[in-house]
């Protein structure tokens, strides 16, 4: 609890601070974000003021996660004609994690080959999931590697997503600076598809009922039946798979594919039985930008220096080659995959793909401050197709070398590699028939002048 209260006296603190500094506030920086460094810098991960306790920490970040992806795919299938925006958006997301986990994997067998030792695969797989996934999905991954040799693999997970936030910020708030300058920037109204439907639709509160419950907490109780649902099948599978332990562990990495799952499943039949609470998409809204301040925060406040400066010169080559990598991809299909606004798209996957999708809208904002824009309408559609052409990286590819470490390394590694290419290639070729990319610019340039061909 003392954790807890805490955490909300960093969000407090940061709150005051931006409104008191403009300069801070015309940045643009998160109050989670400022918050969550401040608990490092205070906390037991260097000054040791702040009597944070560091496994209440991560246990906010993992059960967050799954709440947040619980509450979100809870909310009513988004409306709407996404275009080309959306169809590029689904696209792009996984293919700049593999782009990333190409990286991750490059350095892993690079480190082998200079040292001459087995490094564990899990260390630059962590690389995707702690950029574009965030520190939730990074600790829980990380956190069920350390069962298959991953020393220190939930703090790793952490420290890799916090450096992703910092390539978010530090990178993309003078990236907005500079498409400014160049005149990259569209009219944040051009082709946007986000009415005042929309508007109306979240500002309508719901009433509470006679004798009912408060409206936010029918969305407390819709949330929490999906995550004990969540925690029963994991128990399920986990006990059927007793005699593979190293594969039960990572079930409880995958926990919140599991709620959202669940979650999509269940939302429209409950919508459908009156006699159950009534869900908001504005309320779960509300629940999930919550859990995703709280998580922020947690999760940089967790962050332990010792981890960090034991590894740093290998998380400083990953994260600095897969944050210089995920920069150039963007900006390199920007102009070639979305017909309209392609640099704010540019800038909203990039914060996206190393700060996580909140991150992402908030870089966005600089740019399009009421979100009135197409980029907007592109992430809430796209992101639903982006779930499945990404599926199979977090199912299958990344567990696999993971799963055969260490009596199949490093051949597991190359073969993980291959798959990687194979799958990338295949995403690639499905962009460009089915979407919008066009590979005919000059390949060279990472922003041709004339427009995008139709």
């Amino acid at each position: 609890m003392l954790t807890g209260l805490w955490l909300g006296v960093l969000l407090l603190g940061a709150t005051v601070l931006r409104r008191s500094l403009p300069p801070l506030q015309r940045l643009g920086i998160p109050d989670s974000i400022v918050a969550g460094v401040a608990g490092l810098i205070l906390g037991p991960g260097l000054l040791g003021i702040l009597p944070l306790d560091t496994g209440t920490l991560e246990s906010i970040v993992y059960h967050g996660l799954a709440i947040l992806f619980i509450a979100v795919s809870l909310q009513s299938p988004a409306q709407g004609k996404g275009g080309g925006g959306a169809v590029s958006y689904a696209f792009s997301i996984p293919v700049l994690a593999l782009v990333q986990a190409v990286i991750g994997v490059l350095v892993v067998l690079g480190i082998a080959m200079l040292t001459g030792e087995k490094t564990h695969p899990g260390f630059g797989l962590l690389l995707p999931l702690g950029f574009q996934q965030g520190p939730g999905q990074a600790l829980s991954l990380g956190k069920a590697w350390e069962a298959t040799g991953l020393v220190d693999g939930s703090q790793l997970g952490l420290i890799i997503a916090s450096v992703g936030f910092a390539w978010a910020v530090l990178v993309g708030v003078p990236l907005v600076a500079i498409g400014r300058e160049l005149g990259w920037a569209d009219d944040p109204g051009r082709g946007g598809e986000r009415g005042a439907q929309d508007a109306a639709a979240e500002a309508r509160e719901p009433s509470t009922e006679v004798g009912g419950l408060e409206p936010l907490s029918n969305q407390v109780v819709g949330i929490g039946t999906v995550y004990l649902l969540t925690y029963g099948v994991v128990v399920g599978l986990t006990t059927a798979l007793v005699s593979k332990p190293q594969i039960a562990a990572m079930i409880w990495g995958f926990h919140f594919i599991i709620g959202t799952l669940l979650a999509l499943a269940i939302r429209v039949p409950w919508r459908r039985v009156k006699s159950l609470p009534t869900l908001h998409d504005g309320q779960l809204g509300r629940v999930a930008g919550l859990t995703v301040d709280v998580m922020t925060c947690a999760a940089l406040s967790a962050v332990s220096v010792k981890v960090l400066s034991a590894n740093l010169l290998p998380i400083l080559v990953l994260t600095g080659l897969g944050g210089l990598a995920t920069l150039l991809v963007v900006l390199w299909v920007a102009r070639r995959a979305f017909p309209v606004a392609p640099f704010e798209h540019a800038v909203l996957l990039f914060g996206t793909a190393t700060g996580t999708l909140p991150m992402g809208l908030a870089l966005l904002r600089l740019l399009d401050p009421d979100l009135k824009g197409p980029s907007a309408t592109s992430a809430v559609l796209g992101s639903a197709g982006a779930l499945p052409l990404g599926a199979a990286l977090l199912i299958v590819v990344l567990p696999y070398p993971v799963a055969n470490y260490p009596d199949g390394f490093p051949s597991a590694v190359w073969v993980a590699l291959g798959m990687v290419l194979v799958y990338l290639a295949a995403l690639l070729i499905g962009w460009w028939k089915f979407g919008p990319l066009q590979l005919d610019r000059p390949w060279l340039s990472l922003w041709p002048r004339d427009d995008p061909e139709p």
